[in-house]
């Protein structure tokens, strides 16, 4: 009887922590599923594509690559050069979250590093994406770190945007 009585309590015992683990995996997956559904993704859809003429300064023979994303159903467009590149004074300038930049019209953002500068031209205009622009210049730090600067930058290819 007293064999019965232990059986029955280590069950229930089990049966308990099963329902403690399936509550809290419920819940896990629950933010899981929470987080995935805040992300966007950008993909790069074409690029590096090598060029001419950095676009928005005319005329220019600045060596230049262009990746284009698709992002949020539209069509975001970067620019990279390593050359200088002279900023007008009718840029005006922007903030995009912790990164300083330029406007070059309203639907365009100018940033430049001391080692090469990005334009983003985005589809609409007053839509400048920062969150876009912050992760795609993050990433991209990142994979220029051991680049040569012989070779073409290696833009992201994917871009998890929260």
């Amino acid at each position: 009887m007293k064999l019965y009585r232990n059986v029955i309590n280590l069950i229930i015992s089990l049966c308990l922590i099963f329902i403690a683990i399936s509550v809290d995996a419920q819940s896990s997956a629950s933010n899981i599923t929470s987080d995935i559904e805040d992300t966007d993704i950008a993909i790069l859809v074409r690029g590096p594509v090598a060029s001419k003429g950095f676009p928005l300064i005319y005329p220019n023979a600045i060596e230049v690559w262009f990746g284009y994303y698709r992002y949020l159903e539209e069509e975001i467009v970067v620019s990279f050069t390593r050359e200088t590149i002279m900023i007008s004074g009718e840029w005006e300038n922007m903030g995009c979250d912790k990164i300083e930049g330029y406007l070059p019209d309203n639907k365009s953002f100018f940033y430049n590093n001391n080692d090469w500068s990005l334009l983003f031209q985005f589809p609409e205009q007053d839509l400048i994406d920062c969150d876009f622009i912050s992760i795609f210049i993050i990433r991209l730090k990142y994979f220029l770190r051991d680049a040569s600067p012989l070779s073409p930058p290696l833009l992201p290819a994917i871009l998890e945007i929260r």
